[in-house]
């Protein structure tokens, strides 16, 4: 194994970046003895899914149904626009779940996105999500997804530390400023690469980079074209062509594409069958925001962060690599360093954690987020598909933390 050594949108991105099943739980080996003996296990203990993810009742969990319940209802009617689903998992037990019917045919009708299929977020027949299955466009949450899968390919020795350069990852590419050769995947994983890079203006505009981009064939290329601005790792300056770097970046070190890769090494090992993720016109697999995973799935991927890396007694992802996905290495805001953070591909909400449980996410445009309290063994999973030009989306982190996480009770 190699060493980790390391490792270590402004506003306009903030606003612009389930089916459920109840059914046996696998336990922990250490628990098996305790299982044969006992007619049921402390919640306190950690449940790992099996086929499906099991369902208790929210009280028994520490929770607040009548506060679960009550935000579930201001979901239902409306009052934060298209959320498609809300589930709660604590001690990885199923404590609530549902999900919320809308009419995105109708909603979307006569509506353009300025980018070309299949970059068209107004296509209900591919949005949000992938044809008649369960499967929902995760966005940016992708590419936490994509970062994770950086830290297995470091750990397996298949990369170097995050101290290497792109020149040396990309060899084959051509760098327009020879500077931004010696940007480390450290400030690409925390996105201070320091490359010009406009995505803080609303992604219905052609000035924004991510935007105008979909309607090239070289992503990837039309990054590198671009000149340094600043000095990397000084400012965060969110960048989706950076993220989709990454995926080249693992494909072109294994061999390997990078959603086979995932299948292998991060979405086989906890449980997860069935996803859609589809690739950037260069070829390499879109992990700044392709993949389409199901609500239940998602959680899988969010309950294994919340796990420290760790799946039923095998580490997926490197505890250490955890740790520093969930760890602010720049802040959002450079006014406000107690504010946003940002570490590998994950946010960190410090707005109201000072003195309560800590909680990071991810955050896909139109209202996906994966949200961990890693104190409280608690998760809770958004998808969502806000996308209309103006509309506000970002509740999620807020709203879980106001109305549930501030609740928890013992266990």
């Amino acid at each position: 194994m190699s060493s980790m050594h390391g490792i270590g949108r402004g506003l306009g991105a903030l606003c612009a970046p389930i089916r459920w099943f109840c059914g046996a739980i696998k336990l922990p080996r250490q628990l098996l003895l305790v299982a044969l003996i006992l007619p049921h296990f402390s919640v306190a203990d950690v449940a790992w899914p099996g086929a499906e993810w099991v369902r208790v009742d929210p009280a028994s969990l520490g929770l607040d149904q009548e506060a679960i319940e009550k935000l579930s209802g201001e979901i239902e009617a409306g009052q934060y626009g298209n959320i498609d689903s809300m589930t709660i998992i604590r001690h990885g037990q199923v404590a609530f779940e549902q999900h919320y019917e809308w009419d995105y045919a109708a909603q979307h009708k006569g509506l353009n996105y300025p980018s070309p299929p299949p970059w068209d977020y107004f296509n209900a027949d591919a949005y949000p999500f992938h044809g008649d299955t369960d499967l929902h466009s995760l966005q940016s949450v992708s590419k936490s997804v994509m970062s994770a899968l950086i830290g297995i390919a470091i750990e397996r020795g298949e990369l170097p530390g995050t101290d290497a350069t792109l020149g040396e990852l990309l060899p084959h590419r051509q760098f327009t400023d020879p500077a931004a050769k010696d940007v480390t995947l450290e400030n690409v994983l925390t996105m201070t690469a320091g490359i010009d890079w406009e995505e803080d203006v609303s992604y219905f505009s052609l000035e924004n980079d991510a935007t105008a981009s979909e309607a090239l064939d070289d992503w990837v290329g039309y990054l590198l074209s671009k000149p340094m601005t600043v000095e990397q790792g000084t400012l965060f300056d969110y960048n989706s062509a950076s993220t989709q770097a990454l995926s080249e970046i693992l494909a072109t070190a294994t061999g390997i594409p990078t959603n086979v890769y995932a299948e292998r090494h991060l979405f086989g090992p906890i449980g997860i069958r069935d996803y859609h993720w589809n690739s950037a016109p260069e070829g390499h697999t879109n992990a700044g925001g392709g993949l389409f995973l199901t609500a239940s799935d998602l959680a899988r991927f969010t309950w294994l962060f919340a796990q420290n890396g760790e799946w039923d007694g095998e580490q997926i992802v490197p505890a250490e690599w955890v740790a520093r996905s969930s760890r602010s290495a720049i802040p959002v805001y450079a006014n406000d360093p107690d504010g946003w953070g940002y570490g590998y591909q994950w946010w960190i909400y410090r707005h109201k954690t000072a003195s309560g449980p800590k909680m990071y996410g991810g955050w896909g445009w139109g209202g996906q987020f994966p949200l961990i309290v890693p104190e409280l063994d608690l998760i809770a999973v958004f998808t969502g598909w806000n996308i209309k030009e103006d509309a506000d989306y970002a509740y999620a982190f807020d709203l879980f933390y106001d109305r549930i996480v501030t609740s928890v009770a013992a266990p």
